[in-house]
């Protein structure tokens, strides 16, 4: 697939913002841009509609939705979407995306958190979320994260002492390795992040707490906890602008949206809710298609699938409060995936081990970490990857060493020359994903003519595609979700309902099987189609509209002629 911008680095909030307008001004019969809300420092939140509405409104088709930066620094996540925006509109003469389009809606937010992604892309800082303070409204006591000798990074203080814990490794002296119980000769080092000591006592060297501490991605009201239970959480639930315009846009298209996808960054993995409760706990059908789909995204990046609760989490602590995608899932009633892009460990050859283990050993650890470096060494471009050990005058410990990764653009993202090829498979899993929406198709609409002025309407409704009409039966919990309706006009209707409710239709991932390829058995658990008709006084000759029209399947029509 063609696009049309360069993949080459980490676009800023004002970049990102006149590509967004660029794209409405040139494709107005393919786009739609809106804000959704104001971030805490005042910046729009947009979000991009994308469809062919020669085939109708965005609002008339099944919709799809992603976005990026739900926390500051994951911006390979908002990278990706926006290379989905621009596959999508880069590609509109190309069949499959054509097809896309007449059928489905794409909305993409690409950053979620632009001030804290703003913070993190023009100073050398990490931070969560959002840059309004909290807990704490000024920089607390400890040692304090800050790019000392001005390389643009903030990276690792190796402090030699004899009480360190620390010593150089023996396969390689850039790496350090723990102290064992008897090494009582030799140099010893501790290692701090690079940074100064606020009211620095002259002995004591602790992480200061955060001041930019708020994690969107435990905000949201389900399962959400307060902070001394899940940390980042807030206040309460939806207490950030951000989040706050997220939920309400959410909310408003709950009847339309299929699948989210959410763009994070780092590990590379496909996760799947839930991620407060095991997975045991959630509707046994519902994780059976989440998997299926899911299986799709582990083809085209290469990543494992995990449950959140179950695979993802340490066993001792698996738990994740107030996420977005549990409030998707259980709240909005769909599949909600989370993509971590950016797989250095498995890029190094660092076997990954799911659930995570607790009691990692020390050479364990330490063959990792030089697996790590030799992969950098090897295929990082010099100035890039692992800066040697270098003495800094630190103005409160005297003399240290200065050296290390740059965690942000190394290990939390990919370096830009590894950033298209780590995003380009994303776009395949999300093109992918949607083709699993419910297709409704009027197999059959016919008049047979019973007398002078009289016809009875036969109708047959069917859903082609993977999902059912109702997506999960999650959503089916929820007293808003509508039955589907057929509605005719055109005539006046005798016997039936002008607008014939007609319940829900199974998608082909709902029916049971038996066997696997030499036999296998098909086991139709749950009607695919419906018969429906009408008993209709008309003129021969008259035109009639049937219009069937669902929650999450949008508008279907067919002309009928008497």
């Amino acid at each position: 697939m063609k696009h049309t911008y360069q993949y080459d680095h980490y676009y800023l909030y004002a970049e990102i913002e006149q590509i967004l307008k660029d794209w409405a001004e040139k494709y107005p019969a393919y786009t739609k841009l809106e804000t959704i809300g104001t971030t805490y420092e005042g910046r729009s939140i947009y979000i991009m509609a994308v469809t062919d509405t020669r085939t109708g409104d965005f609002t008339e088709k099944p919709a799809f939705y992603t976005e990026g930066n739900i926390h500051a620094g994951e911006v390979t996540g908002s990278m990706s979407v926006m290379l989905l925006l621009d596959t999508l509109l880069s590609n509109t003469d190309d069949e499959e995306i054509a097809k896309l389009l007449e059928k489905n809606t794409f909305y993409m937010l690409p950053r979620v958190s632009p001030d804290g992604s703003e913070h993190y892309l023009t100073t050398p800082e990490s931070l969560r979320s959002s840059k309004r303070p909290y807990p704490f409204t000024q920089e607390m006591p400890g040692l304090q994260p800050r790019d000392l000798d001005g390389d643009g990074a903030i990276r690792t203080m190796r402090v030699k002492t004899p009480y360190g814990m620390w010593k150089k490794s023996e396969k390689d002296d850039r790496l350090m390795t723990k102290r064992l119980p008897d090494d009582v000769d030799g140099d010893f080092y501790d290692l701090y992040t690079e940074g100064e000591i606020i009211d620095y006592d002259g002995i004591s060297i602790k992480p200061a707490p955060a001041r930019y501490s708020y994690d969107f991605n435990r905000n949201y009201p389900v399962g959400w906890k307060p902070e001394w239970e899940q940390r980042g959480a807030g206040e309460t639930s939806l207490c950030n602008p951000e989040t706050q315009a997220n939920s309400k846009w959410l909310l408003a298209h709950r009847d339309q949206l299929c699948t989210c996808i959410d763009m994070h960054t780092h590990g590379g993995m496909v996760l799947y809710t839930p991620g407060y409760i095991s997975a045991k706990q959630a509707d046994r059908e519902d994780m059976e298609l989440y998997k299926a789909i899911g299986r799709m995204g582990a083809e085209e990046t290469g990543y494992p699938l995990l449950n959140v609760y179950d695979d993802f989490g340490i066993p001792s602590d698996p738990a994740t409060y107030g996420g977005f995608d549990d409030f998707c899932h259980f709240i909005i009633g769909i599949p909600a995936f989370t993509i971590e892009c950016w797989d250095v460990e498995a890029r190094a050859g660092v076997k990954a081990c799911f659930p995570p283990k607790e009691d990692e050993t020390e050479e364990e650890r330490s063959d990792e970490e030089y697996k790590l470096l030799k992969w950098i060494d090897e295929n990082v471009a010099k100035g890039e990857g692992f800066m040697p050990w270098t003495a800094y005058a630190h103005p409160q410990l005297g003399e240290v060493e200065i050296g290390g990764i740059n965690t942000k653009f190394l290990f939390q993202n990919p370096p830009v020359s590894f950033l298209e090829e780590d995003i380009v498979k994303h776009v395949r899993f999300m093109l992918r994903a949607v083709k699993a929406f419910p297709r409704i198709v009027i197999e059959k609409a016919e008049a047979e003519k019973l007398a002078d002025g009289l016809y009875r309407v036969t109708a047959v409704i069917g859903n082609r595609g993977f999902l059912p009409t109702y997506i999960f039966n999650q959503a089916l919990k929820d007293v808003r979700m509508k039955e589907m309706t057929a509605d005719i006009s055109g005539a006046e209707v005798i016997e039936g309902a002008k607008e014939a409710k007609f319940g829900h239709l199974a998608g082909y991932g709902n029916q049971g099987y038996m066997g696997w390829g030499l036999p296998a058995t098909t086991f139709p658990t749950k009607p695919m189609e419906k018969k429906l008709t009408w008993i209709v006084r008309g003129e021969e000759g008259a035109k009639l509209t049937l219009t069937v029209t669902g929650d999450r399947t949008g508008v279907t029509r067919k002309e009928i002629i008497l």
